[in-house]
């Protein structure tokens, strides 16, 4: 008799990480202006489908809210990812969707840093691993990797690079700043847990750390 299969915990987080790499990798190769202009244009352009569009973006933002909601962790932790997903990518399609139809406009440059695509990847899929991975406050300082995509979009930009070259430096840049990013907040939560562990394993330090509190409380 075969072994029975069970969604397990680790089994859980294997599938939620998959997910989530998937939904990223959907998101960053999905070409959002196609998804405006089927929203903008709709029965105007011959070769719109805007059906399709929505249906990708869609699938997109299923995809992460699905891998965050069966990751092995609080109820609680499980929902600020999920919130965070769908707050972002909705006011991302909206946004861009106003930006589109001339309803928002300036200042440009602003629009287009918080509407970049890279950026809006990193902050979804980075930041709901950080929360439902339960990392330290301190941890999420690496989200500011988030900001470098936009940059690198201006500069590729200015520099006149051909579409395919930017779409394939773009995914690139994501692809390597979120595995970082993911690496680094671990690092960095292992370390300050093992310095909390020993600041309570040891005497000293522990009185040390109730007075400096005590001095900043008074």
């Amino acid at each position: 008799m075969a072994a029975r299969v069970r969604f397990d915990r680790n089994a859980r987080y294997g599938a939620s990480m998959v997910g989530v790499l998937f939904a990223a990798y959907l998101n960053i190769i999905t070409n959002f202006d196609a998804f405006i202009q089927a929203e903008n244009y709709a029965g105007v352009l011959g070769t719109d489908v805007p059906a399709v569009d929505v249906f990708e973006f869609l699938v997109c933002l299923g995809l992460y809210v699905v891998s965050f909601a069966i990751f092995p962790t609080s109820g609680a932790r499980r929902l600020g990812a999920v919130t965070l997903a769908c707050v972002t990518l909705l006011l991302w399609a909206t946004i861009g969707i106003e930006r589109g139809v001339g309803n928002i406009v300036e200042p440009v440059g602003f629009w287009q840093f918080i509407t970049d695509q890279g950026m809006i990847t990193l902050l979804v899929s980075l930041g709901g691993w950080l929360i439902v991975r339960e990392r330290t406050p301190a941890a999420f300082v690496v989200l500011l990797l988030i900001l470098i995509p936009p940059g690198a979009s201006k500069l590729l930009i200015e520099s006149s690079v051909t579409s395919g070259a930017y779409a394939l430096v773009t995914i690139g840049l994501v692809v390597v700043l979120g595995l970082s990013g993911a690496w680094l907040a671990a690092s960095l939560d292992k370390r300050i847990r093992a310095n909390r562990s020993r600041t309570r394993t040891d005497p000293a330090l522990a009185a040390v750390v109730d007075e400096e509190e005590d001095r900043i409380r008074h």
